[in-house]
Order: C-alpha cells, then structure tokens, then sequence
C-alpha cells in the first residue's frame, strides 16, 4: 500500500500533467484558416517553437494520445486509492502509460493515413479533431488499439511462423 503523501505526490502530479497536456493542445491546435495564413511558430509557455502545420497536426496527435492515456490512468488510480489497493509497483505504470498511449496514437495515425488517405493529401484534406479524437481513444483504449493493430499486422505480413523455441525445448526435455 502506499502512504498518503505518495497518494498526494503522485495525485499532484496526475493533474499537473493533465493540465500541461490540454493546455499543450490548445496551444498546437492548428487553426481553422489556410494553412499559408496558419502561424508558423507556437507560443509554448515562454517559448517560440517555429512549426510548420503539418508538424502542428502531428503534436496534436501525439498530445491527444497522451490525453487519452492520462484519461485511463486518471480513472486507474482514482479507482486503487478509493478502493485502498494502490501498490508502489503500480507507480511506473502511471507514470508511464501517457508516454506509450502518445506514441501509440502516432503509429495508429500513420497507419490510418497511410491506408485511408493518398500519399499526396495534405492537412487541408485532414479532419484535425477525427484524427484527434481517434488519437485520444487510443489512448484511452491502448490495449484494444494494440491488439487491432496486431491483426492489421497479421494480415499484412501473415501468420507467424511456428519456431522451436530453445528455451521451452529444454524446458520440455527437463520434465520428461
């Protein structure tokens, strides 16, 4: 179990980082004008990140992601305290799981992309808040978006091939 000053610790900084990541995609969110007319530099705090609009939609993606990963670690960890079962082991894990959603959300838009749109479309053609909103419910659902994307995977490359595994092997032989 964990004591109440880690709960507070790590509950500050669950909402610390929640905040910075709306307020990211705030900031990044491209907006709803022609892209020669787009800004191209981001005010991020105190900085001035030149960023080109194409580079905009993909922080939104990858912040999204991270929205949605923060969302399913929100609930997990409210979830363990309220019940009294959080465990110092879980503590990687919450820290962790907006990183892997945010690079998740960016894989499964490339691949999306890739399929559904031609090679030659630009941001004009894009649907920012489908493409974010897909982004956030991967996120969110990071486990299912993995498991789709391993059956994409299946069909693309095809089944695995069976190979003897050494280890099991001698495992096996151990036992007879």
């Amino acid at each position: 179990m964990l004591s109440p000053g880690g709960i507070i610790v790590m509950a500050i900084y669950l909402v610390v980082l929640s905040i910075l990541l709306v307020y990211s995609i705030f900031q990044f969110w491209p907006p709803q004008t022609l892209p020669e007319k787009v800004a191209r530099q981001v005010e991020f705090i105190s900085w001035r990140i030149p960023i080109s609009v194409e580079l905009r939609l993909l922080a939104v993606i990858v912040l999204t992601g991270a929205l949605g990963g923060q969302i399913h670690t929100l609930r997990s960890f409210v979830s363990y305290v309220g019940n009294r079962k959080l465990k110092a082991s879980w503590l990687l894990q919450y820290f962790l799981t907006p990183f892997v959603a945010a690079g998740l959300a960016l894989v499964f838009y490339f691949v999306m992309r890739a399929g559904f749109f031609p090679a030659e479309s630009t941001t004009e053609d894009m649907n920012i808040y489908g493409f974010a909103g897909l982004a956030g419910l991967v996120g969110l659902f990071s486990n299912m978006a993995v498991n789709k994307l391993r059956c994409m995977a299946k069909e693309l490359l095809g089944p695995l091939e069976k190979e003897e595994d050494p280890v099991r092997k001698d495992r096996d032989s151990e036992k007879k």
